[in-house]
């Protein structure tokens, strides 16, 4: 009985649910005739932001090197909370 277990994948498949949301969200640059110059995707990352922050920390000129900086979404899966109104 303790050997077998059953894990359908929900925190992943929410995961995946949440990125999908912001997944096609394009930066447009309109010259002065109102037309369109260039589109970009911006692309989201699945991270935790101690990450990102402990990145700048150590290296806070990180960005002197960089021949060009894109946007950049984040997102972090950091609780589930059941919601008892739902039952």
């Amino acid at each position: 009985m303790l050997g077998n277990f059953f894990y359908n994948e929900t925190i992943r498949k929410s995961v995946i649910a949440f990125g999908t949301l912001f997944n096609n969200i394009r930066i447009k640059k309109f010259g002065t005739d109102g037309k369109t110059i260039s589109q970009l995707k911006v692309p989201v990352a699945y991270g935790p932001m101690q990450r990102f922050l402990a990145r700048i920390e150590q290296q806070p000129n990180f960005d002197d090197n960089v021949a060009i900086t894109l946007p950049r979404i984040s997102c972090e899966l950091t609780s589930y909370a059941y919601d008892p109104s739902r039952k």
